[in-house]
């Protein structure tokens, strides 16, 4: 079994590459599924937000790779080469190491941001609900939990108030001067709605306008953060009467065009400004060509956040020092769990030839039943006494972290081929 992640992330795509590969939830679920019941995958978690599309599974050998990119690519409806040039491809300890590293946070576009464990809990929980998991993402995943709350709490690194919404609307302070007696439209009722609502008053926001195509969330939203409601239909006259505009509506498609922002510019002497961080995007980027439009997608908050990051290296460094250890016990585990099935196979083998030998011997002899079973106790013991030294060992190199390939476990197993035990695992494991 192979522990492996396929993804795609700001590291390795631009927002307008990363789109196209985005999952809502409802698909997400239907697509996991689809992979368990073709028998793509053994086990399987999906992680998708505004930064990363990432798969995370257990496969039973690196041949799947190419099923499984290729499950993707169909989904989407996207060519094999290009998901694979933008996307990556980690195993076993590299891929605990990466989700050891985007639970803490520290492979965020905004390093320390908090909204990350909640989402890998849930993308976990999801995967759960559909019975995609298994003994080893199920320990893999909690693990990571309990990796990223322990990096969280005892470095300090979510201490700073720096996150994506924050960062959005700095970017908003930077184009009008002042947010102060500002008017700001936001559409869809999400958490990073709600978080970017948050500091759109406290930067000084005089009037707050919430907009969804499910009107009665949109009205809980307005209740808890002082705003009011407008009909998602009504944009284009909305848009001609606020300064800021917040949108993550999920809806995976444009819903801010741009013939209703030219309308709207055209009755209006001050700029409009878009925080657009939706994955994927709600405002079509030819909005941003018109004179007096400013749009920002979720790339383009990075800039802000690396002029806002010298205070976090600190505290990153010794969170990534914390992964270290864990990713090693975690594989510590897999290889004890990996070997307990190559255990069992020597036991059986090595009985199978206690059973031919004695049976040989004991045809050519005339024993009473009595002393056909002390002959019986001899040879089971004999073969427990000869097994028992050599599988300690081998444990005891896995549990010392050694994989099942390391040249003195393959010493170990050797011995135990010499006696004419068949390891057909071993075997097909190193060729």
């Amino acid at each position: 079994m192979l522990i492996a992640v396929a993804g795609m992330s700001h590291h390795s795509a631009p927002v307008e590459v990363r789109e196209k590969v985005a999952f809502s939830p409802c698909a997400g679920r239907s697509f996991l599924r689809r992979l368990k019941d073709e028998g793509t995958v053994a086990e399987a978690v999906l992680l998708s937000t505004c930064n990363r599309t990432e798969l995370y599974t257990v496969l039973e050998d690196e041949d799947a790779k190419k099923r499984l990119l290729g499950s993707l690519a169909s989904e989407k409806g996207l060519e094999h080469d290009f998901l694979k040039g933008h996307s990556y491809w980690l195993t076993d300890d590299k891929a605990v190491w990466h989700l050891y590293r985007v639970v803490s946070s520290l492979d965020s576009m905004v390093v320390g941001e908090s909204q990350i464990l909640g989402q890998v809990r849930e993308a976990y929980r999801a995967a759960t609900e559909e019975l995609c998991t298994g003994p080893i993402l199920n320990r893999l995943f909690h693990t990571s939990l309990r990796v990223g709350k322990k990096v969280r709490s005892e470095t300090g690194i979510g201490k700073s108030s720096l996150s994506v919404p924050r960062v959005a609307v700095q970017l908003a302070r930077e184009v009008f001067g002042t947010l102060e007696g500002r008017t700001a439209l936001v559409l869809g009722t999400g958490e990073m709605s709600e978080l970017v609502i948050k500091h759109l008053v406290s930067s000084g926001v005089q009037e707050l306008r919430i907009a969804n195509r499910t009107a009665g969330r949109a009205v809980a939203l307005a209740g808890r953060v002082g705003g009011v409601t407008v009909s998602f239909d009504a944009l284009a006259e909305e848009l001609s009467k606020v300064d800021v505009v917040v949108s993550s509506t999920g809806a995976g498609e444009w819903i801010v065009d741009s013939g209703v922002v030219a309308g709207a510019i055209a009755s209006r002497e001050e700029p409009l400004f878009f925080i657009d961080i939706a994955v994927p995007r709600d405002v079509d980027p030819v909005v941003q060509n018109l004179d007096q439009v400013y749009v920002y997608d979720i790339d383009d908050l990075q800039a802000v956040v690396d002029r806002n990051s010298d205070d976090r290296v600190v505290a990153a460094a010794e969170g990534e020092a914390m992964i270290g250890p864990a990713v090693f016990e975690f594989m510590s585990w897999l290889s004890t769990l990996r070997i307990v099935p190559l255990i069992r196979e020597l036991r059986d083998g090595a009985e199978r030839i206690r059973r031919h030998e004695l049976a040989r011997a004991l045809s050519g002899l005339s024993l009473s039943p009595e002393e056909a079973e002390v002959v019986e106790r001899m040879t089971r013991a004999l073969v427990n006494k000869l097994l028992h030294g050599p599988i300690q060992e081998l444990k005891a190199l896995v549990d010392g972290g050694s994989p099942l390939e390391d040249a003195e476990v393959r010493r170990r197993l050797l011995a135990f081929k010499d006696l004419q035990i068949k390891l057909g695992r071993f075997e097909d494991r190193t060729g």
